[in-house]
């Protein structure tokens, strides 16, 4: 089973394919240089290169940027239905906790959810697998920094968010903050988490799967 994972809620695009947990392909770019509507090329070159015969696909459905979402989801759902092959809908902060299975420790996912909000969930790493702890949350700054400074664990934080981690890890010693390519929600992981969900029929319909926002898109009426 050779599985699609794509991840664009953040500044990165990642895009990846993997069979039976073996990488065989992946393309990440962040910044700049990042744009959802390149994915349909990056896909053609992994396929090529691979040549790998896609069984499913595992999308990346937020929390995250609107138009990184729409844009992701848009040529998952697509490729899904007119390929006729399993959808999964995977988290943001799941995948970025999955960057931490080597450690055993307590991992906190974090990403920007504007408004002085963040998107975060609680992970436990334990012999090269993560454990939920909590839902996907949206809590404000000042709640979730009070929330993580009081855990008395070795805790990593994990996602795009220096001001949060920054205040955590003065506020409690045993913060450790993951650096480079660890922050970022990529495509592999994607695909491992859904290769499990396709695995266990946790799918999605193409027609029906939505973004998960942290706020519902700023969208305003302009009248001339």
């Amino acid at each position: 089973m050779a599985i699609l994972g794509i991840s664009s809620a953040t500044n990165s695009i990642s895009t990846a394919l993997t069979s039976g947990g073996a990488l065989l392909a992946e393309i990440t770019l962040s910044g700049k240089r990042a744009f959802t509507e390149d994915i349909v090329l990056y896909v053609k070159k992994m396929a090529e290169e691979s040549n790998a015969i896609i069984d499913g696909v595992a999308v990346v459905a937020g929390p995250g940027a609107y138009s990184g979402l729409r844009g992701g989801l848009a040529f998952a759902k697509t490729f899904a239905q007119v390929n006729k092959i399993s959808l999964a809908a995977v988290s943001t902060l799941h995948v970025l906790a999955l960057n931490l299975a080597g450690a055993d420790c307590l991992i906190g996912a974090v990403t920007d959810a504007c408004k002085d909000d963040y998107n975060f969930a609680l992970f436990r790493s334990r012999k090269g697998k993560v454990e939920r702890l909590t839902k996907d949350l949206v809590i404000h700054f000042d709640k979730l920094c009070g929330f993580l400074s009081r855990i008395r664990k070795e805790i990593y934080l994990t996602g795009n968010c220096g001001e949060v981690m920054a205040k955590v890890a003065e506020l409690n010693p045993d913060t450790k903050i993951a650096v480079g390519h660890f922050n970022i929600p990529t495509g592999f992981n994607t695909a491992l988490i859904g290769e499990k969900m396709i695995r266990e029929g946790k799918i999605s319909d193409p027609l029906k799967l939505m973004p998960n926002y942290s706020h519902d898109p700023n969208i305003r009426e302009f009248k001339t």
